[in-house]
């Protein structure tokens, strides 16, 4: 009878204990240790990121993004690769037409949020010459094979381009970064139309993308300081 007694006490005395040291950690919070896990906790994340989203990219364009993100996927090209003859002609030209209807969105918003008039004068370009492209290639389609462009070929075009796509061109630089990459992606498309292509029509236009294309990339790079 007399073990219960004496474990009691002891109980109760490491129960003070336990009481004693969180009354200590408690006085202390407001300097020493207990403020440590504060500079610690995801509330100070979002700091940084401010820093980086209102700084350099928006003022200087090119110098702080992140250009693996405007590379447009290939699952459009791998699906050209495989074709020859009529169902290269349109798949490639239902790709294109989807393709050239990205760079006219992005030339309308270089319209509206350029700076430079030699920016604007060739986004007005781009609306012009490809905005014509499109009405060649969807005449095509209907004359020489009785359809519309494909909706499962424009998918894969688009769904290649939906990270590009995502950002609003805001700016000169912007403008240039985004339609290097979509001139690149036009020309790697074109590039395999001379050996897969039935229609010496879709050779030529494609090679005439081609020499275009190259061209203004170079431009871009040239105007893009």
């Amino acid at each position: 009878m007399t073990r219960p007694f004496r474990s009691k006490p002891k109980a109760l005395g490491f129960a003070a204990l336990l009481l004693l040291m969180g009354c200590q950690t408690s006085s202390s919070g407001s300097s020493g240790n207990a403020t440590a896990p504060v500079a610690m906790t995801p509330a100070a994340a979002p700091s940084e990121h401010a820093g980086m989203n209102h700084g350099d990219m928006n003022s200087s364009g090119s110098d702080s993004m992140n250009h693996d993100a405007l590379k447009p996927g290939t699952r459009g090209l791998d699906a050209l690769k495989a074709l020859h003859g009529k169902e290269f002609d349109i798949a490639f030209l239902s790709q294109m037409i989807a393709h050239h209807q990205a760079a006219v969105e992005m030339a309308k918003q270089a319209l509206s949020n350029a700076k430079r008039p030699e920016t604007k004068a060739d986004a007005q370009r781009v609306i012009d010459a490809q905005t014509q492209e499109i009405k060649q290639m969807t005449g095509w389609l209907q004359e020489w094979y009785q359809t519309t462009p494909s909706a499962d070929q424009q998918s894969l075009a688009r769904d290649d381009m939906k990270a590009m796509m995502s950002m609003p061109v805001s700016d000169d630089h912007m403008y240039f970064d985004m339609m290097t990459p979509h001139h690149q992606g036009a020309i790697d498309m074109s590039q395999l139309a001379d050996e897969r292509a039935a229609r010496p029509e879709v050779k030529d236009l494609a090679r005439k993308i081609i020499t275009a294309q190259q061209a203004e990339i170079q431009k871009y790079q040239e105007m893009n300081h």
